[in-house]
């Protein structure tokens, strides 16, 4: 009896063992979080240990979701500790009637599912910046066909990152686009590769060389970077950037040269920009936005839309502020104002039409830089004009970076009529960069009678070798015959500071805050300041504190010695 009742205690732990061992092999993975960092890898998980995937979008998405995974899975439910979208998400798939459900809730997805004994074998890393989604994006069919998770890295993190590493047999670090210095630093000793043009598209570009070097195909995937959908997520394609509503040239100059013949866009919102890339470059394109709906409603299948995960992006916004012809100068003089939270760089196409005729068309020959938040007049000289009214139809062309003009702006509007001359004269004195207070300082002296205001720009200052276009945060006022130092902030190691002995200083200056109509330009060479005057002022007080102590200090000994003390 003894004998049979062991056997039969082991027989139980062999099934429960079985049982549990069946358990863990999750068929499916669903992310329950509002951070989208948690829910790229919950996905990069799920592709890794080979079990399907989804996310939700919303609270009400949860039951919804369900409806469209079949009952014959084990399910685990990722779940964020503080953003979850549904709590307890456990118990709905349970009531479900699914096979098995269970639920891990984590703190960082990212951090934490890289430690789970699935993914032991991981050798391979891509590291991005957690700021905007679009980079994670790009690599995320390289990462898929690479076997390699993605860490969001940035200075608070990345010893953590490193940490896990360190206990790896690391193979390969991809660093992708705009890391934070202090995250590189730490990462250098892996020796890793580094794609960083400065340019997203560019960038895009490059990884998709990557990718077809290790999976060649002829059809990639059109999106913009703003969302996470499976598709984008599962390493079959590699991913290029459409642009938000223009192509970029870059763009379309890889797609016309490259071995693509099909391009799968993925969301309805990018149909403008996708037949941009079919006119432009010849391939075949196939829109895929929407899906069959999971809660039917009638004797017709219907479809709903797909489901999106949209990302952190920044903000590019660009209107026009003001249009006006300048009699006294034969000037037009546009005005724009960025409502961006980055800065934008815009190249316009003006046409004229006055007295119902069609003028002669001018525009930018270079894009043009603005500050966040900031207006920028760009002139136009020579513009005859005789009429009584002047009608423009403006084309401009936007986005994060000189050659990444994506976005467009359209507009007509009648030109203010105006007489005026600008009286502003002003010179560029010195250029000088204040280390402790990690700033630029353009001291600029205004020579004439009237007071004026000046906006400045560095243009092409080499930070981690990539040349950058820095600016001033709004226009500044100098008065009448007074000096002014414009402040840049802009934070530069010693390897920048070396790169940089001389800085190319554009500024924009007129006696009318919104309209600088005047542009001087000069190169300076770029002067160190290692000790700021606040700090020498304070060593002086500090100095002239002790001194003047140490008399006093000696006049009351003197004093006590003569009192016979």
């Amino acid at each position: 009896m003894v004998k049979r009742g062991a056997f039969l205690l082991v027989l139980c732990l062999v099934f429960l063992s079985i049982g549990t061992a069946s358990a863990a092999e999750y068929t499916h993975v669903i992310a329950n979080s509002e951070d989208w960092r948690d829910v790229y890898s919950t996905l990069r998980y799920a592709d890794i240990i080979g079990a399907g995937k989804d996310f939700l979008v919303s609270t009400r998405h949860g039951p919804l979701l369900l409806n469209g995974i079949s009952k014959e899975n084990d399910v685990l439910v990722v779940s964020s500790r503080t953003v979850p979208y549904v709590f307890n998400y456990q118990d709905l798939v349970s009531g479900r009637g699914f096979r098995s459900a269970d639920e891990k809730v984590v703190g960082s997805a990212n951090l934490e599912l890289i430690n789970e004994k699935e993914l032991g074998g991981i050798k391979n890393f891509v590291i991005v910046g957690d700021n905007y989604g679009y980079n994670a994006i790009a690599v995320a069919p390289y990462a898929a066909i690479n076997n390699a998770w993605v860490f969001f890295a940035n200075r608070a993190n990345v010893d953590e990152i490193d940490s896990i590493m360190a206990n790896r047999k690391v193979d390969e670090v991809l660093i992708y686009g705009f890391v934070e210095r202090e995250a590189k630093q730490t990462l250098a000793h892996y020796n890793p590769e580094i794609i960083d043009t400065g340019d997203r598209f560019k960038d895009n570009i490059e990884i998709v060389k990557k990718f077809l070097k290790i999976r060649p195909t002829e059809q990639v995937l059109l999106t913009n970077g703003e969302f996470i959908e499976k598709e984008l997520m599962t390493g079959v394609n590699p991913i290029l950037f459409t642009g938000k509503e223009n192509v970029p040239s870059q763009i379309s100059d890889y797609l016309s040269s490259s071995d693509i013949q099909v391009g799968v866009l993925v969301g309805s919102d990018l149909v403008g920009a996708a037949t941009n890339i079919r006119r432009s470059t010849g391939i075949s394109v196939i829109v895929k936005f929407a899906r069959g709906a999971r809660a039917p409603t009638g004797a017709v299948a219907a479809v709903e839309n797909l489901d999106l995960f949209y990302l952190p992006i920044p903000i590019m916004q660009l209107s026009l502020h003001s249009a006006k012809y300048n009699r006294a100068t034969s000037q037009l003089e546009l005005t724009y104002h960025s409502e961006s939270n980055i800065p934008v760089f815009f190249k316009g196409t003006i046409t004229p039409t006055s007295g119902g005729e069609e003028g002669t068309r001018i525009g930018d020959v270079d894009p043009i830089f603005i500050a966040p938040n900031d207006y920028k007049t760009v002139s136009y000289p020579d513009v005859e004009f005789n009429g009584e009214s002047l009608t423009l139809d403006v084309f401009t062309l936007y986005g994060d970076t000189s050659s990444s003009l994506e976005k467009i702006l359209e507009a007509r509007v009648d030109a203010e009529i105006v007489n005026i001359l600008d009286r502003c004269d002003i010179e560029i004195d010195s250029v000088k960069f204040s280390k402790p207070r990690q700033q630029f300082l353009v001291k600029v002296k205004n020579i004439g009678d009237i007071d004026c205001w000046v906006d400045i720009e560095l243009s092409a200052v080499l930070i981690d070798g990539i040349p950058t276009t820095l600016g001033s945060d709004g226009s500044v006022q100098i008065k009448a015959g007074k000096s002014k130092n414009v402040v840049i902030d802009q934070e530069m190691s010693d390897a920048d500071l070396d790169a940089n002995p001389f800085v190319d200083v554009i500024v924009y200056y007129g006696e009318r805050e919104d309209s600088l109509v005047k542009v001087q330009r000069g190169r300076f060479e770029l002067k160190i300041e290692t000790i700021s005057f606040v700090t020498i002022g304070l060593i002086a007080l500090i100095v002239v504190i002790v001194a003047a102590f140490f008399i006093l200090f000696f006049l009351w000994r003197r004093r006590k010695k003569e009192e016979g003390w």
